[in-house]
């Protein structure tokens, strides 16, 4: 059971039956076919595994799937999914809709709707696994989506080093891949999240983790934002991200949220624009907990 929004206006509007367009997922291509010429023997690494959801604290559906969610993630849990302890990352976006007020969303809405653009994200809650599997709306087929990509193979490493001081983050992101990337649609996003704040939500969720806050990466022309830098390198060569970015600490703007400035995390990750079954897959994720 999930919200569908229809329009840009958010109203509400509650759904019995599973999602139409489905939770099957994709088949992610082999990576040996992107940059790797013939004879080459290129450096392979294990990746991990990017969940990207869209939900809502107005979302009556949500609130049970983020929760068996978080259950899975919990090592007390008698659900905990100790396989994907050191693999599995989660993002999660607030939306708009079914109704008004989530707090998550209205701190800084533009990135959030554009990443649900990218998507085309029609329902709550919703998940795509490495950018180019529909996961759907049940958080027990995004443990299998998970389980079905584990230990996959990239060419890409990711580094993440970095510091806080009081609501200041600083550090960088490197990104090397083993095999030639140049000008085939590879970008890195850094996202900011949010981990425990506790809020009492009009759908009964009263605890919030992996909560997207802002993207570090990017950039502005002429007012086009984007929140990605272009990735184009040979192998073996290094791009190194700087960042140094500090929360307000007004964040989220509602008094009814708790949080603590300790639960700050990074999550970066290579994402590809393309074609074919690799269009949208995620190659690399990695994150950094702040305490």
């Amino acid at each position: 059971m999930y919200y569908l929004k229809k329009h840009i206006l958010p109203y509400l509007l509650l759904l019995i039956f599973s999602c139409s367009g489905g939770g099957g997922g994709k088949a992610v291509s082999s990576e040996t076919e992107i940059g790797e010429g013939d004879g080459v023997v290129a450096a392979s690494y294990n990746s991990k595994i990017l969940m990207e959801l869209f939900t809502s604290t107005t979302c009556g559906p949500c609130f049970p799937q983020n929760s068996t969610l978080n259950r899975y993630l919990d090592p007390t849990s008698n659900v905990y999914a100790s396989d994907l302890a050191d693999h599995w990352i989660v993002l999660r976006y607030h939306v708009w809709w079914p109704a008004s007020g989530d707090p998550y969303y209205d701190w800084n809405p533009e990135p959030v709707i554009q990443r649900k653009n990218y998507y085309d994200v029609s329902a709550v809650p919703y998940m795509y696994t490495n950018g180019n599997i529909d996961s759907g709306s049940s958080a027990a087929v995004w443990r299998a989506n998970a389980r079905s990509v584990i230990n996959a193979q990239t060419r890409f490493k990711i580094e993440i080093d970095g510091i806080r001081d009081n609501y200041n983050i600083s550090g960088s992101v490197k990104v090397t891949p083993s095999v030639n990337v140049d000008d085939l649609g590879f970008k890195l996003f850094i996202a900011v999240t949010h981990d425990n704040s506790q809020y009492n939500a009009p759908n009964g969720q009263t605890v919030f983790d992996q909560t997207f806050i802002d993207f570090l990466s990017g950039s502005s022309n002429n007012e086009n934002v984007v929140y990605y830098d272009e990735i184009n390198l040979v192998a073996d060569q290094t791009f190194t991200k700087n960042y140094n970015w500090t929360l307000d600490s007004n964040w989220p703007n509602n008094s009814a949220v708790s949080w603590n400035v300790e639960d700050l995390n990074i999550v970066a990750f290579v994402q590809r624009d393309g074609e074919g079954e690799s269009n949208k897959k995620v190659f690399q994720v990695e994150a950094l907990a702040f305490d």
